[in-house]
């Protein structure tokens, strides 16, 4: 058997198999043996029959499996060799070969993944947005959490700092309920109303009144009214987000006081003693949730600057590979509307991989089990609990038995560990900014 392939300057390639009938020839014989000693035909005992009987029912069936499982071994043995990395499979070029032949030639499509070079310098400057925490940021969580651990009772009359229930109902841009659109039951504070309008209209709410509120314009920055009323992927996609809502119940809500009542029902049983203490544990999380902000933003940034690598995908063969993908693979058409999305994962499927690869950045055993560990302390943690070493052990393996769980936290480690390459390469530029300025800086990067 002999193997070669041609590749084209965009990476679509052709890879040719030529086949001589010795190279297959005694395990089509012996396969054939095999099946004489097992099989059972009318008018002959188990293993007697002419063997030119089994030759001629079955040996076209028997050099097929043979040539198929000889192309298999000689592709991948040769891609090896090689060092051949394709994306997606080869493709078969649709032929007529007579198997019975002396010798004969297959032929198959491929796609092989390009060589290109990241630009990894110190030389490189990348802006870090340091997100500075404002005194009113600050006063606004503490009261935030007042009001989340205060005393909730129903009034009449809508007050500035009061909560309104009731029935979100979604509408068209003309203020039309949508016929079998969504209807969410929730609530939203005042506070969180951005328009002037319709806070002063919110105001001036009885029970069964209505307002129409948008979720890109009606509301403070920060405030996902699509996540307040626990709407899920698909129907995030699906809404232009507007809704009507219709007030079922107003609530006031009496700010908790600042003492060893509060703190233990936000941190834990006897985890702060004092106001100083709570203050500067809210102030810490605070900078936590920045931090983890800036960082996401930061890694963001990188791609950006690694995705203007150079590299030519073989285009022509992922496009007729992905058109035979699957049970219903998509059309042409699909596939070339599509294509600018599919060719920017595959462009950084392919630099994420290069990056993981020559820099050794890998997850092991260990390292995700004290990840997962981490992660449930903080977790518990967030709602008051607290838990002993051992037993956040074993809740952490616990969810690592989960594929799904394990996979997901597996690759946020790895989005870490790249993130930490990422600060140690790069020089960085640090940029101080509020945060209200960083969302329309987040926002500007979304466009």
């Amino acid at each position: 058997m002999n193997v070669s392939h041609n590749i084209d300057s965009k990476n679509n390639g052709v890879l040719t198999v030529e086949i001589e009938q010795s190279d297959f020839a005694g395990n089509v014989e012996k396969a054939l043996l095999d099946y004489r000693k097992r099989a059972n035909i009318p008018g002959f005992r188990v293993g007697m029959a002419p063997l030119g009987m089994i030759k001629k029912q079955y040996e076209s069936s028997v050099r097929t499996d043979e040539v198929n499982k000889l192309l298999q071994d000689g592709l991948f043995n040769y891609l090896d060799s090689e060092k051949l990395e394709i994306l997606g499979q080869p493709l078969p070029v649709p032929n007529t070969v007579d198997f019975s032949g002396s010798k004969f030639q297959v032929e198959f499509e491929i796609g092989v993944a390009p060589q290109f070079i990241l630009d990894l310098s110190e030389k490189i400057k990348l802006p870090y947005h340091q997100i500075k925490i404002e005194q009113s940021t600050l006063d606004e969580e503490m009261l935030n959490l007042q009001n989340r651990y205060g005393k909730m009772s129903e009034v009449e009359e809508v007050g500035k700092d009061d909560v309104l229930f009731g029935d979100f109902v979604e509408i068209d841009k003309k203020g039309n309920v949508l016929e079998n659109g969504l209807v969410k039951e929730s609530r939203l504070g005042v506070k969180s109303i951005s328009d002037k309008r319709l806070k002063k209209e919110s105001l001036l709410m009885k029970k069964g009144d209505f307002i129409s509120l948008s979720a890109s314009k009606s509301f403070e920055d920060g405030f996902d009214l699509l996540q307040v009323l626990g709407l899920s992927d698909d129907e995030k996609g699906s809404t232009i987000g507007l809704f009507q809502l219709r007030l079922k119940t107003i609530y006031h809500v009496e700010p908790a006081s600042i003492d060893k009542d509060l703190f233990d029902k936000v941190f834990g049983q006897d985890s702060i003693s004092t106001e100083a203490d709570f203050r500067k544990k809210v102030q810490d999380d605070i900078e936590g949730l920045y931090k983890r902000d800036a960082d996401i933003h930061f890694f963001n940034t990188v791609t950006d600057h690694l995705m203007k690598t150079k590299m030519n995908l073989p285009e022509d063969f992922m496009k007729k590979w992905i058109s035979q993908q699957g049970e219903n693979p998509p059309s042409m058409v699909e596939i070339n509307d599509q294509w600018d999305q599919t060719e920017k994962a595959m462009r950084w499927q392919l630099i994420e991989g290069k990056l993981q690869r020559e820099q050794h950045i890998h997850v092991g055993k260990e390292e995700l089990v004290a990840y997962a560990v981490k992660m449930v302390k903080s977790r518990m943690s967030q709602y008051g609990q607290m838990m002993s070493d051992p037993e956040v052990e074993k809740l952490a393996v616990s969810v690592l038995e989960n594929r799904e769980q394990a996979e997901q936290l597996s690759e946020q480690l790895l989005q870490d560990k790249m993130l930490e390459f990422f600060k140690g390469i790069f020089s960085l530029k640090l940029v101080d900014i509020t945060y209200p300025n960083f969302l329309k800086l987040a926002q500007k990067g979304k466009k």
